[in-house]
């Protein structure tokens, strides 16, 4: 929405401007985010959409990267501005495959069109204010808030494991670090991890000239036909299977299961797999497959890796292919009393069928809702449902 509508709230802030009040502020500018603006936009709520538009895809997912999904797993909301639209606009048809840079430009192009104006200022702080909650942006304004949705996506929640920890910044990478490839070129890089991630990592950069090693601890790659190539598996959407599979994805079907059902439906689904499209790609990769890292250390500007079964690896870097886990702790802007507040599964906030935490007003999207709506929260195939529910519930 247009700053020059912002109403004030009474009092200053901290930082002794006035506090700029809105019903309802989305903080992050992703899928999710924008999606659910849309929706807001549309039906004239008075909203703030916070956040650097498609920020994450940007700066922090590697040039070259692929998308799995067809068009139709790539809506942001259930209105007219979707990729078919898209495509009409630009007058040719979208590859298949989908470059991360195409999807980017879907998003500016969606925001354009169904969100504009949104404040592109990133939030470092939230707090309770009563019943309302308090926002800060980088550069000290201060927003106050009925209703507050986090929409951050996938960042803040990369998942490092303890081993790397100690390594100084600049040796090690997590797969969403990376957005320019060239730094690695003519280096030694281990790759850790077998998802989709670690091992399309591992393809670009062997492209990219890198000497690329993939270390893992499974034994084999499951391989697989996902994202739009599994959409067009129609014996498997008929089968008994399929429509098990079609039901426990369902994200009102998923919140009503036991714990024990959903958390082992979200690991299964969320487990490693690798598109089958990846392995004409992989030529120059080694992959060392069974084997686990158990000591890293940096010396002479070298990393130098120990390995389960005593052999060593030096190489110049090391990119973490190790995916995400959930956790509220992790997400750098709320305060810790907040935090505190928030009833959590494992890390998750335990959300209400109307995607409500269990503080009145706070509302979570996007992957850090999949413990309660199941794996659709994981991919941008879930934002419409999610923008559909969560602008039902805020509106009224």
């Amino acid at each position: 929405m247009n700053g020059e509508n912002y109403s004030y709230a009474a009092g200053r802030g901290t930082s002794n401007q006035p506090v700029l009040f809105r019903h309802i502020i989305v903080i992050g500018a992703g899928p999710y985010g924008l999606g659910l603006a849309a929706k807001l936009q549309s039906a004239g709520a008075d909203y703030l959409l916070l956040g650097r538009v498609m920020s994450f895809w940007q700066d922090h997912v590697p040039t070259g990267t692929l998308l799995l999904s067809g068009p139709g797993g790539l809506s942001f909301c259930d209105n007219s501005f979707n990729p078919a639209a898209y495509e009409c606009s630009r007058g040719t048809p979208l590859l298949l495959p989908l470059p991360a840079e195409e999807f980017i430009a879907y998003g500016h192009w969606f925001c354009r069109n169904a969100c504009p104006n949104p404040d592109e200022r990133t939030v470092v702080h939230v707090s309770r204010a009563k019943d309302a909650f308090l926002i800060h942006t980088e550069d000290g304004a201060e927003f106050m808030s009925r209703c507050l949705v986090i929409a951050i996506g996938m960042k803040p929640f990369a998942f490092r494991p303890p081993i790397f920890a100690a390594l100084p910044p600049g040796h090690v990478y997590h797969t969403s670090d990376l957005h320019n490839l060239g730094v690695f070129r003519g280096k030694k890089v281990a790759i850790i991890g077998s998802g989709q991630s670690a091992i399309e990592c591992a393809a670009l950069l062997s492209e990219n000239k890198a000497e690329v090693e993939v270390l893992a601890r499974s034994r084999t790659l499951d391989w697989g036909p996902i994202g739009h190539l599994e959409l067009s598996a129609g014996r498997t959407r008929r089968s008994l299977r399929g429509m098990i599979a079609r039901a426990l994805n369902d994200p009102d079907i998923y919140w009503s299961l036991p714990g024990l059902i959903r958390g082992y439906w979200l690991r299964r689904t969320l487990r490693p797999l690798v598109s089958s499209e990846l392995k004409p790609r992989l030529g120059s990769v080694s992959l060392t497959l069974g084997r686990t890292v158990k000591s890293a250390n940096v010396r002479l500007n070298r990393v130098e890796l120990r390995l389960d079964d005593g052999s060593e690896r030096v190489v110049d870097y090391v990119v973490l292919g190790t995916g995400f886990r959930i956790d509220v702790s992790a997400i750098p802007f709320l305060a810790p009393d907040l935090r505190r507040e928030i009833r959590q599964y494992e890390g998750s906030p335990v959300l209400s069928r109307e995607m409500e935490s269990s503080v009145a007003g706070l509302y979570f999207t996007g992957a850090a809702a999949a413990w309660s709506f199941g794996p659709s929260m994981w991919f941008v195939r879930g934002s419409p449902w999610a923008s559909e529910r969560l602008s039902r519930a805020l509106l009224r």
